[in-house]
């Protein structure tokens, strides 16, 4: 009887926190100058050097602020002062054959570096902004946006 309940209660704490899973990181904040922030399940969070970041995140720098942020396929990308980028979908799962990476950039100015997923599988990256979609073909580059639509 005693073991019964010592099960049941390791199953009551346990079982939600296995149920819930732990989504697998993107990536990480390498370097930060400023005001970084994470908007995340609609709370804004202060970025530490270290800290993760998850699909559907969004990151912000504030006034001469930048982060450079490396990604788990060893993507860099590093935005510059008052810019804003979403996580919009992130997937990287050689063992499985699943690559993605779709950011979307709303405002400021971001270098981009491939990684993995952009050199093994550049049809799986999208950067898009307000005007355009930016393919990936295992490249570098610069991208300035004025504003959000």
């Amino acid at each position: 009887m005693k073991r019964a309940f010592i099960l049941c209660l390791l199953m009551m704490f346990l079982l939600p926190c296995v149920a819930m899973g732990k989504e697998s990181p993107a990536g990480k904040a390498k370097t930060i100058k400023g005001n970084v922030s994470i908007i995340r399940d609609g709370r804004q969070i202060p970025v530490s050097v270290g800290d993760r970041f998850f699909q559907k995140d969004t990151i912000r720098t504030g006034v001469e602020s930048s982060v450079g942020i490396i990604f788990e396929d060893n993507t860099i990308l590093s935005l510059g002062p008052e810019s804003e980028v979403v996580i919009d979908e992130y997937v990287f799962a050689p063992e499985k054959g699943l690559f993605s990476m779709i950011a979307r950039m709303v405002k400021g100015t971001a270098s981009y570096l491939s990684g993995i997923i952009g050199h093994q599988s550049p049809e799986s990256v999208k950067f898009r902004t307000p005007e355009a979609t930016i393919g990936i073909r295992g490249t570098h580059f610069l991208v300035k946006v004025n504003g959000c639509l």
